[in-house]
């Protein structure tokens, strides 16, 4: 809850900003219209905007149209921040709920990896490597693997040219590519992904085993969430299925809200 009470006039130029934004050029009388504001304040709001350099007024038709000054805006956001910040109360229910804890992963198109975002592991005592920002591969960890399941053929494509000049034996060693359209014909069939044996026998001692699903965002994938457990507490199968539909529906509430703030 903010501490103080929302100034009213900055919002109802946001308002008038933010439909100007979707669809210009427009008159005053429409926009007094959508907003439900009374008209006068609508001119005044248009023409603070006009001063300030975001809006200009076709002199020949009395309408209204943003300039390029509002792209400016849109320069200090980071969609990365903003996942995260939408998704740490998501994944923290999830880990009242479950009993275990997740990373956040996102896809580093530069890198060709994903990369932890977000983890609440240490909340857990799960003492495991997995530091903020470090470097996931995409051949053999479940969040990479459902990201390239996920993708166009023409975008993994392109993400398999990077990994084959990569210096990372987890991106180029032939045994990780061994069966790999099964693999993700497979994820991409069920909806979730395992990492490889021998990547969790490398990086965590064989301690923890993983399950992890898309996070998608008006169609696209660019995120994924994992659920650490601990190597013999239950079969499996059985876990996944108490696990995954808590896991998928936390997946599908990120998406959904990031959705909702993108144009």
């Amino acid at each position: 809850m903010a501490a103080f009470r929302p100034v009213r006039a900055l919002q109802r130029g946001l308002d008038v900003l933010r439909l100007l934004n979707e669809e210009s050029p427009r008159t005053a009388t429409t926009l007094a219209r959508d907003t439900k504001l009374p008209q006068p304040t609508v001119v005044r709001i248009l023409e603070t905007l006009i001063a300030s350099g975001y809006v200009y007024k076709n002199k020949d038709t009395s309408e209204f149209a943003v300039t390029a000054r509002v792209l400016s805006l849109s320069q200090g956001y980071d969609a990365g921040s903003r996942l995260v910040q939408l998704a740490q109360p998501l994944i923290e229910q999830l880990r009242s709920a479950i009993g275990w804890p997740s990373n956040l992963a996102v896809y580093l198109d530069s890198e060709a990896a994903m990369s932890i975002a977000y983890t609440n592991r240490s909340a857990m005592g799960l003492s495991v490597p997995g530091r903020l920002g470090a470097r996931l591969p995409l051949l053999v960890t479940g969040v990479g693997r459902v990201l390239l399941a996920s993708v166009t053929e023409e975008k993994r494509a392109q993400i398999f040219g990077q990994l084959k000049k990569s210096k990372s034996l987890w991106d180029t060693d032939p045994q990780f590519w061994q069966g790999l359209d099964e693999i993700l014909a497979e994820t991409r069939s069920r909806g979730y992904a395992f990492a490889d044996q021998s990547y969790l026998d490398d990086i965590y001692d064989s301690r923890i085993w993983a399950v992890a699903v898309p996070i998608t965002v008006k169609g696209e994938v660019t995120a994924a969430i994992s659920t650490l457990i601990l190597q013999g507490t239950g079969p499996r199968d059985k876990i996944v299925g108490r696990v995954l539909p808590r896991l998928r529906k936390t997946a599908d509430e990120i998406g959904r809200q990031l959705g909702k703030e993108q144009p």
